[in-house]
């Protein structure tokens, strides 16, 4: 009878910092069941004339691996940060938008709410 392996490998952004060209660089961690830990810069670019969204990876030896779909499939260092780079996008957006109901509808919320959506939308009125 084979054991079924149960022990989770988890991932998270430890840090992001802004590089020399202003690109938003974030420091991605695997924990392995063992304690022993990795880690690989990340950084996303975005190409706002054509929509496109290019995730890149520096791999252990150095090189960066870009998200094609090739290169995504089988790469869990690409997957695992295109999945936290998804959950903190859903994140910030939905931040963005409970800030933008709170100013179009102060009725419903308390004057410190309002300063608050006021002051994370970088409204200084």
């Amino acid at each position: 009878m084979v054991a079924q392996i149960t022990a989770t490998i988890t991932t998270e952004i430890i840090y992001t910092y802004e590089d020399f060209d202003g690109v938003m660089v974030d420091v991605v961690q695997f924990t392995y069941p063992d304690g022993k830990t990795e880690t690989r810069s990340c950084w996303t670019e975005e190409n706002f004339v054509t929509g496109e969204t290019v995730h890149q990876v520096v791999t252990r030896s150095g090189s960066v691996l870009k998200s094609t779909w090739q290169n995504t499939k089988n790469n869990k260092w690409m997957q695992s940060y295109i999945d936290l780079w998804i959950k903190r996008y859903q994140a910030e957006c939905e931040a963005f938008q409970k800030s933008m109901d709170t100013l179009a509808h102060p009725e419903f919320y308390s004057d410190d709410d309002y300063a608050k959506a006021k002051a994370d939308l970088g409204f200084t009125w």
